[in-house]
């Protein structure tokens, strides 16, 4: 027969440093109780707030990434045209 411990946290399954991810995100979430609670389904509802709270995180990461990409953009811009300018002198060089 198999006995069910129901008092067995699933989380101890975890590596220690997903187990400490997960509860981040867990109290990001706890920022929420007051919607989750009223929730007909409050278990469905704290998953969606977890959506949400990783959401919010990906469009800051997002953000920060398209900053990091205009100014290597335009470091790049800056170089290639650094680049053709010294073509231009040298050709002009090359003519004299």
């Amino acid at each position: 027969m198999v006995f069910f411990n129901p008092q067995k946290d699933w989380k101890q399954f975890l590596s220690i440093d997903d187990e400490n991810k997960l509860n981040d995100i867990l109290k990001k979430v706890a920022k929420h109780r007051g919607a989750y609670r009223n929730a007909a389904e409050i278990k469905d509802a704290q998953i969606w707030c977890a959506i949400l709270e990783l959401r919010k995180e990906n469009l800051l990461l997002q953000g920060r990434l398209e900053r990091i990409e205009d100014i290597l953009g335009g470091m790049y811009d800056r170089i290639r045209k650094q680049e053709a300018e010294k073509d231009k002198l040298i050709e002009s060089l090359k003519r004299f």
